[in-house]
């Protein structure tokens, strides 16, 4: 197997993990329902996301390439990485469970409340604005494009494996987002029809469903750090 399979086949995983956002597809989704212009609207808080997303990788690389430069890679080094971070997860998904994820929603619901008269490059900076707030708070996805930055940092496995991986993680990661940006494209009519008993569903059951992949991940990650120090 190549270093850049290798790479993908750890990167992959955590990038289904981190797609599971429903507080960033619920949000969207209302955006498109409230503004004149859904296609201007989903691509600049695509283009948002993004950056927020580039970031998060970067510094997870940073982490990655620091603990290489460091000789910091020992089994058990890595371990207790891993085990904190299973354990952060197993966290997350538990207040999930208990939680709604409306914190800090209220205020960016605000924030999407635009003039339909304003032009498109203030409807463009509003809803990019929205991008980065959404993938700003949403915990759950960064920590896990940070644990597949971490990843990629270690691996070390060369420019263009790292830029492949990165692409991969970004495509995945914000799945959420592109697929009802390409239905929209699309199928304008249609999308805008699905939208509501869509938006309706992810309210009221998006937190479940993101607790369990944060609890099954995160056994995943414990359970990866516990083979590390020899005991499974």
């Amino acid at each position: 197997m190549t270093d850049t399979a290798q790479l993908l086949f750890q990167i992959i995983p955590l990038s289904w993990a981190a797609a599971v956002s429903p507080t960033a597809l619920s949000l969207f989704l209302v955006m498109m329902t409230l503004t004149d212009n859904p296609k201007l609207a989903g691509l600049s808080f695509y283009f948002g996301a993004i950056i927020v997303l580039l970031i998060t990788v970067i510094i997870g690389i940073v982490l990655g390439n620091g603990l290489s430069m460091t000789g910091h890679t020992s089994p058990a080094t890595i371990a207790a990485v891993d085990l904190f971070l299973g354990a952060i997860l197993i966290l997350l998904g538990i207040r999930s469970l208990f939680g709604r994820g409306k914190e800090g929603n209220g205020a960016l619901m605000k924030y999407l409340d635009i003039d339909n008269n304003a032009s498109n490059l203030s409807k463009f900076k509003r809803y990019f604005t929205v991008g980065l707030l959404t993938f700003l708070i949403n915990f759950s996805t960064a920590i896990f494009v940070l644990a597949a930055g971490r990843q990629i940092g270690l691996a070390d496995a060369g420019l263009i494996s790292n830029l492949i991986s990165i692409v991969v993680l970004a495509i995945i990661t914000l799945v959420v987002i592109e697929v009802p940006l390409l239905f929209f494209f699309v199928f304008p009519e249609t999308a805008e029809k699905t939208m509501k008993p869509m938006k309706t569903w992810i309210h009221n059951n998006g937190n479940y469903l993101i607790a369990g992949f944060l609890i099954i991940i995160g056994i995943y990650v414990v359970y990866n750090g516990l083979g590390r120090l020899g005991m499974t």
